[in-house]
């Protein structure tokens, strides 16, 4: 029986190969971050924030920007590390990975 290499070798790498594609994002953050009270979990993305004053508790394993601009644009102000909180004043949006 004559089997063809490439087809042999063809199959597995395109298994593998969508196996990781499909895998999903894998730096979305677990855990907890709530935000004046609201809790999200699992964040991941850009969240408004008051620009008067916002009280961040950052309970995920990722850090959080905190951002002077709206949909977390323009200079990043503070970083809330992984289990810290703050009080943050006069920065319009937080992205969290």
């Amino acid at each position: 029986m004559k089997i063809n290499l490439c087809a042999a070798l063809g199959v597995p790498l395109m298994v593998a190969a969508a196996l990781t594609l499909s895998a999903g994002p894998a730096a979305a953050a677990t855990g907890d971050l709530a935000i004046n009270g609201a809790t999200q979990t699992d964040p991941a993305g850009c969240y408004a924030l008051d620009d008067s004053a916002s009280i961040i508790d950052n309970l995920t394993d990722r850090a959080a920007e905190i951002h002077s601009g709206a949909d977390c644009t323009d200079d990043v102000l503070d970083v809330i590390q992984a289990g810290d909180d703050s009080r943050v004043t006069e920065a319009q949006s937080l992205y969290i990975p």
